[in-house]
């Protein structure tokens, strides 16, 4: 593999789009603003993911710059939405799932002490890459795949001073947008599994093999429940008061005061730059259109049609999960004790 040095260590342009782990070498590439445009920042990046070459390890010269807010969320919960209206660049600028931090995931699933090792410095290597501000005195938001999940207390601590979001919808809804995306969610759902699952008090006492092939009503109760233990763990661990969880209903019900309260959260006061009116036009335009394709409009009245007509068609399925789920499955979920709820803007 072809070893560069990005020529500006410190510009965040020279992107780590990706973790080699066999090479244990970050592979850059430059983006510009345009390519944050992109849903997410793995393979739909388009040129930036084929032109990358690999970096020395560690990077030399990035010099440490302010601690990144972090948008931690459990899938299909509006955080691509929240994480583009909190995108307000050069001030704030919104990383929508970069993949580095997705192969650090894989790297954690690694059984050698090697691994573990090369894990804890390449996470603080990633996290110092992905903060770098795109303009003077500004922050970074860093919104990881929900794989990433079981990396949260290591990404706080290799990030001092950094606060988070944990963001979650219901396991009924999780349930809904699950089944709605059959089948094309089935193999990303047993994806989920084989991240969030391994280590869990839920797998020690199902007594499961992460990689078996679960049906997708199965993948979607044992992916919700395992992210809650790992929220559980994460906000058990906060003794510095570093995460606020958010329930994506509160979101939906009042986008722009809930934005307002995760921006001061995060201390992203670079949203509010443009004034007040600025702000609140750009989340209403944001909640007014698909999160994946800006293209489309998708706004209140077309997501309670939807929802609707999934209750028609999936209603049942949905129930019955739900009953299989509070007999099998909660009853050996560790859940959070005290969620540490964002305060209403």
């Amino acid at each position: 593999m072809k070893t560069e040095l990005p020529p500006a260590a410190d510009d965040p342009r020279h992107f780590p789009v990706s973790y080699d782990i066999a090479a244990d070498a970050f592979c850059f590439a430059p983006i510009d603003a345009s390519t944050l445009l992109a849903p997410f920042l793995d393979a739909r990046m388009g040129d930036a993911w084929t032109r990358k070459t690999a970096g020395p390890t560690p990077v030399p010269g990035a010099s440490p710059g302010p601690a990144p807010a972090w948008l931690f969320h459990s899938a299909f919960c509006c955080s691509t939405l929240l994480a583009r209206a909190l995108h307000a660049p050069d001030a704030v600028v919104a990383l929508k799932e970069p993949h580095a931090l997705t192969d650090l995931a894989t790297l954690s699933l690694a059984p050698d002490a090697g691994a573990r090792a090369r894990l804890e410095a390449r996470t603080g290597d990633a996290c110092r890459l992905l903060a770098r501000a795109w303009a003077p005195g500004g922050r970074v938001l860093v919104k990881p795949t929900n794989a990433v999940n079981r990396l949260i207390p290591r990404l706080l601590r290799a990030a001092p001073g950094s606060r988070g979001v944990l963001l979650h919808g219901s396991l009924e809804d999780f349930l809904y947008s699950c089944l709605k995306k059959l089948p094309g969610a089935e193999e990303p759902l047993r994806w989920m599994v084989r991240y969030l699952l391994p280590g869990t008090q839920l797998q020690q006492a199902l007594g499961v093999d992460p990689t078996h092939p679960f049906n997708p009503v199965e993948s979607s109760v044992l992916v919700w429940h395992a992210q809650m233990e790992r929220y559980a763990g994460a906000l058990a661990a906060d003794a510095e008061d570093r995460l606020r969880s958010l329930d994506m209903a509160q979101l939906l019900d009042d986008p722009r005061a809930t934005v307002a309260a995760v921006a001061r959260w995060l201390c992203l006061d670079g949203v509010f730059a443009d004034g007040e009116a600025a702000f609140a036009a750009r989340v209403d335009a944001v909640f007014t259109r698909n999160s994946k394709d800006v293209g489309l409009r998708y706004g209140p009245d077309a997501r309670a049609i939807e929802r609707e007509a999934l209750r028609e068609r999936l209603g049942p399925i949905v129930a019955s999960a739900l009953e299989w789920s509070s007999r099998a499955v909660a009853p050996h979920t560790r859940m959070p004790r005290e969620r540490k709820a964002l305060a209403p803007g």
